[in-house]
């Protein structure tokens, strides 16, 4: 079996007008775990605010148009939302029936101000992929990628 036979047997990726795009779940577990949702590179990021325009394996430009990262932002702000909620519905239900406003406030502005910068790298990374699962890669997007045979981590 050739090696483009067995990149198209592999049940991750899926064939799209002549490019091997992986399929959803892959995706968004590239975005989770902090890579390049399309060829599947870690360690993007040199400092924890610093975030490349494009993928240095795979040429894949971030910031598919201006404003992409109003999204990241968006998911940011719901992750940490979630948090507050189950950190002051666990802290209630843990304290009942005598509730102290104190340590319930230090909680939750403790998860509010730490949570974000915590998950900011994860929050675009997973942009990325979310928005590639519903606006599919386009022919040039990317210079490389799983076709080219690039190692995979991921």
């Amino acid at each position: 079996m050739s090696d483009h036979e067995t990149k198209l047997a592999d049940p991750r990726l899926l064939l799209v007008s002549a490019r091997l795009v992986p399929r959803r779940r892959l995706l968004l577990w590239r975005g989770i775990t902090r890579g390049c949702s399309v060829c599947g590179r870690r360690h993007l990021t040199t400092h924890w605010f610093s975030f490349p325009l494009t993928c240095p394996r795979c040429g894949f430009a971030f910031e598919r148009q201006p404003g992409h990262f109003i999204g990241a932002v968006g998911m940011n702000t719901l992750i940490t939302f979630a948090l507050l909620l189950i950190t002051l519905l666990g802290g209630i239900a843990l304290s009942w029936p005598d509730v102290r406003a104190l340590p319930l406030l230090v909680a939750t502005l403790s998860v509010a101000v730490v949570v974000p910068l915590l998950i900011h790298p994860t929050a675009k990374t997973l942009w990325i992929a979310v928005d590639l699962v519903f606006h599919p890669l386009q022919p040039g997007e990317a210079l490389g990628g799983p076709e080219e045979g690039a190692p995979q981590k991921g």
